[in-house]
């Protein structure tokens, strides 16, 4: 299934899909096929019950990053690391009918930092990120 848009980021269903941890699995797997490694990982579903005793969905935070492209980013705009890593968030209700993969769109991204002349490193992540959802 393609990638769906939302107002900041892109996201797709794996359908069928209820296991959280094939689901992480193939989606960094797509992810690497796309020149991006995962620096971070936060379990939020986890750390919540931890830190406020609060119940919510399985909820996976990945922090990932693309190093050409955040060499390119943060050589052309000082500040970039604000908005990075890239992050990609893996979901899973029950009855949902498989794990949601969302991943922040680079054109929402971009367009808070509001830097000029970066419309084809925005292009190129936007992208890679498409294709590696697509994939997973």
């Amino acid at each position: 299934m393609a990638t769906e848009e939302i107002t900041y980021g892109l996201m797709r269903k794996m359908e069928g899909l209820e296991d959280m941890e094939e689901a992480e699995r193939r989606v960094r797997a797509a992810l690497a096929e796309e020149g991006f490694g995962v620096l971070t990982r936060i379990d939020l579903q986890e750390t919540l019950a931890k830190k406020v005793g609060a119940e919510i969905d399985e909820y996976v935070i990945l922090g990932a990053c693309n190093p050409q492209l955040a060499l390119q980013g943060v050589t052309a705009e000082r500040f970039l690391g604000l908005v990075l890593p890239c992050n990609v968030v893996l979901t899973r209700r029950e009855g949902a009918g498989g794990v949601e993969v969302a991943a922040l769109d680079p054109r929402a991204m971009f367009g808070i930092v509001g830097a000029q002349g970066m419309e084809d490193l925005v292009a190129d992540a936007t992208a890679r990120l498409e294709r590696a959802l697509a994939a997973a």
